[in-house]
Parts: C-alpha cells; structure tokens; sequence
C-alpha cells in the first residue's frame, strides 16, 4: 500500500503519520543503508535516493528531498565555516593590534621605521611625524632647521622576519568620512595589526616591548614637556636636551638640597606606605622673578630623569572636572609643574573663580592632594608672590619644601661670569673683577645675564662697563639698559 504523500508547488514533504512509520521502520533503514551498492555511498544525492526508494516515495519527491538536503547542507557550511575558519584561525594564527589613539602606535611606528624591512620596501609611505593621532613626539626635529623625514610600510599587507620566524603586518588607513574612524578634524584613525603563526603570543610582546624599548631610548638625553590640550588630555609639546645641573647658577646649599630630598622621596615609596603618609612632595619656589626658579625644575626634572607635566591655570578652557582629570592621569613618576600660582588664586575669598578661568579654589586643592589625586609624583609650584597666596595652598602636606631665590649674590656674579667664558685664561681675576662691580643681592640673574649677552666674545669690555650698567639701572633711564637696542639711522646723514 503506497504512503500518503501531501504536495505543495514543486516541493513535498512527509505528513506527521509517515513520521512514526519511519521510527518503527528504523532497524529496517539501517539495514538498507548498510547494504547500499558502493556508488550510493559516493554521493549525498544517492544515499537520499536509495533511501527515499526503500521508503517507497515517488521520484518527484525525491528529487525534491534531494535539492532540500543540498540545499541546507550548502547554508549550514555558509552559516558555520565562518565561525569554523575564525576559531580555527585563533587557534593557529597570534595577533597584535594598534591604533592611532594609543601611544603604542607610536612605538611600533619607530620600530618599523628602523626595521630593514622598511628600508628595502618598494611599497612605503613617507610621514613628518610618528605620534599618536598626528602629534609630534620626542626627538622629531623641533629643535632642527628641517623636519624629520619617516619611511614607513604603506597601508596594506607586508611579510618580513623577526626572529627567524614569518610575520605578516596589515596596515589600514580608512577614508576620514568613514563613521567612527576620525580622531580630530583633519586625522582619521589608523590601524596596524601583526600576525604570525602559532599558539603563544610570546613573540609579538618581545616585539611590542623592543618596540617600547626603543622608543624610549630617544628620551633618555631629553626631558619631555606635556601641556594640556583644549580637549582635556595630555599631549607632547616638546623636548630639551636635559640641563646639567652646574648650568644653574644659584646657592650650591639650595642645589644639594633639593636634589637630595628629590631622590630620597623616590626610593622612600615603601616609608611612607609603612606610616600611611600619601606619597606626594610638594615644592614651593619663589622669589624674585628672573632668579631661577623654572630653569631649575628642568634642571632638576633632567637629573632624575622625569618628564613634566604642566598646568595653566589661566587656560579657559579648564575645569575643576578637567583639571582633577589632567592631575590623576600623570605618571606615577614626575613632575607636575604649577607656574605662577599667585596669578591664578591670590585669596580664597576672592570668589570661587578668577576672571581668567573656571577653576576654583578648592578644585585646585583636591587636584593636587585630594583622594583622586596620583602618588609618586613631585609637585613644584612658582610664585613671584608668596604673600599672596592662600595659607591653606602651601600648608604642610601639600607644600613640603619652601625654596627662596633671591637676587644674585656677588658669588653667583663671579659663577655666572666663569660660565660665560670658560676659555679666557685670565678668567678667575676678570671673574672677581666683575663680581665685586656687582652690587650684593641687588639685581636678578637675568639681569647680569641680559647684560652679558651683549658681550658674548669680550670679557674685557663687560668688566670695564659693568659700573656703568649698574649706575644707568640704579638712575631708571628709560628701558632696561640690559636691552639692547637699534637705534634710527638717518640715511642722508651718511
């Protein structure tokens, strides 16, 4: 007796009833298949065949059940070889990725642009600058009459070797109106990714940290200066050469006496956890303006081997939000460097902001030593003012080390003298000569340095004028008699 078979179009379909006769059936189609003639066991289209003919269904329904059976077979592989070919690539392929937002893109930048790879590549890209997001970075130029020149892989896909094994690098450079691929206006977001086979990543860090490594390198002669951008973030402005310590002319006490605290604060992290102390120093410098204080934290920020991070209070665009962000985000290791802090808040009940910025009094200090604030770093604050500013600002705690620098003793005059011109040979009896014409404590370092500027290659004329100098600045004629000056020349006079 044929089984009821229900049509619909060109496809069919086997109705609930048949269902159970298939199961009972079920040792019967075991049977049948294991007996299947060789060539039906060769295909998907036979084996259903042979199996729709035991079941005694028409040649229109099998034909039907056939192209159902492809048919699913083919969309299940569509559907999970992905899934399939992405697991199996997890398991076989290590990769690295980096983007232009994060200062490791910086990193692998320099790296590749050392690697003899990029040397020899016919494919490459000239860029002025390696830094995140378009910035410049330390040791590009800023201090040359060119920029600096970088051969880097275009975008696309490069092979080269690292440690005697296959790497592969795919370097994007999406379109900047592609959605969510633009940092700022006018820098779209690139991508570079590192693969090589294998099933630990142990290779790429090596690579990711020599990478690291060798950036870092540019830094060690210079000290980097980051600023606050309009945005909020920490950005690189620029780098010096680090200042030798002996180029600052001020009392050998006051030198000997930061450094050494500066360093005994850096290796006393586990003192101060022991005793609950929050690790945090803080300096107050100030003075006369002109003596000093700012060469000297660069001076200092060289000889520890620190970067500064520094704070405009007058930014406009800053916020006790921003400001609390900007202080929380420095290194564990620095200096955060206030300049001027009298300009900014002279009283607390001068109002909660200034005319200049929309900071308030107490923004500042949570920023500085509040709960968010970060630890391990040194703190210098500048003041031409201190009696200007709020006790509660330089209290013990956040202020540790009060420093005063003053106007140029006559022992500053005879160093700075010495500085000037190291090779004369009679320099220590000029340099005394030109010291005791220097009034004690009576004008600041810049001062004599203005001065001798205008003598650079004559010792012997700074000396025989130096009288002079001190009586026209003493008389207040006109400008600064440290300027130097062009004078009108009458061309029909000549």
């Amino acid at each position: 007796m044929p089984l009821p078979i229900v049509t619909a179009g060109s496809n069919a379909f086997l109705t609930p009833p048949y269902l159970s006769i298939v199961a009972r059936r079920a040792n019967g189609y075991s049977r049948a298949f294991s007996s299947l003639p060789d060539d039906a066991h060769g295909t998907i289209g036979g084996i259903i065949a042979t199996i729709a003919e035991k079941l005694g269904v028409g040649e229109l329904a099998t034909g039907g059940l056939q192209l159902a059976v492809i048919g699913g077979t083919i969309a299940g592989f569509r559907y999970f070889g992905g899934y399939v070919l992405e697991y199996l690539k997890k398991r076989t392929i290590v990769t690295a990725d980096f983007d232009s937002r994060d200062e490791s893109y910086s990193w692998i930048l320099n790296w590749l642009s050392e690697h003899p790879y990029t040397r020899n590549a016919r494919q490459f890209s000239v860029s002025t600058s390696i830094g995140r997001a378009g910035q410049r970075v330390t040791g590009e130029g800023l201090d040359a009459m060119l920029p600096p020149v970088y051969f880097l892989p275009a975008p696309g896909i490069h092979f080269f070797v690292y440690q005697n094994r296959l790497l592969w690098l795919t370097r994007e450079r999406p379109s900047p109106s592609s959605p969510g691929m633009v940092v700022s206006s006018n820098t779209p977001l690139e991508r570079i990714q590192i693969s090589t086979f294998g099933r630990t990543r142990t290779l790429l860090q090596s690579l990711v940290l020599e990478a690291q490594k060798k950036f870092i390198d540019r830094d060690l002669s210079r000290t980097v200066v980051f600023a606050a951008d309009q945005y909020g973030a920490w950005r690189r402005t620029r780098s010096r050469p680090k200042r030798p310590l002996n180029t600052i002319v001020i009392p050998p006490n006051v030198k000997s006496r930061l450094v050494v605290d500066a360093q005994e604060f850096l290796t006393t992290e586990q003192w101060y956890s022991d005793r609950g102390i929050p690790y945090r120093r803080g300096y107050l410098l100030y003075g006369t303006p002109g003596s000093g204080k700012t060469s000297f934290v660069y001076s200092l920020a060289g000889e520890l081997g620190l970067n500064i991070y520094v704070v405009n209070l007058s930014n406009k665009s800053m916020s006790d939000d921003t400001l609390g962000e900007l202080v929380s985000d420095t290194p564990s290791r620095c200096i955060l460097l206030i300049e001027d802090v009298d300009a900014a808040f002279v009283k607390r009940n001068r109002g909660d902001t200034t005319a200049t910025n929309n900071i308030t009094f107490s923004g500042l200090l949570n920023a500085i030593d509040g709960v968010a604030a970060q630890e391990g770093r040194i703190l210098c604050m500048t003041t031409n003012h201190i009696e200007k500013l709020d006790s509660a600002l330089i209290r013990p705690g956040r202020i540790d080390v009060r420093v005063h620098f003053g106007n140029a003793t006559q022992d500053q005059a005879h160093e700075l003298f010495t500085k000037f011109y190291p090779s004369i040979a009679d320099i220590s009896s000029l340099a005394k000569a030109f010291a005791s014409k220097v009034p004690e404590g009576e004008f600041s370092m810049a001062h004599l340095q203005g001065f001798l500027m205008g003598h650079k290659g004559h010792p012997q004329t700074a000396v025989e004028q130096i009288t002079s100098w001190v009586e026209a600045h003493r008389n207040n004629r006109g400008a600064d008699p440290s300027t130097a000056h062009v004078e009108d020349v009458d061309e029909n006079s000549q």
